[in-house]
């Protein structure tokens, strides 16, 4: 039983790094996007 409670805890660690490492390189991605300035906003 302790060895199924291990291999599924791993797996489990497994997934959720996965996912955080999608979400985290998914926002870097949005992050480099920038959308142009209006013209009302500027200082000039």
């Amino acid at each position: 039983m302790k060895k199924l409670n291990t291999k599924v805890l791993m797996l489990i660690a497994t997934l959720t790094t996965l996912l955080a490492s999608t979400v985290a390189s998914s926002a870097c991605y949005w992050m480099t996007y920038q959308p142009e300035e209006p013209k009302c906003l500027r200082e000039e």
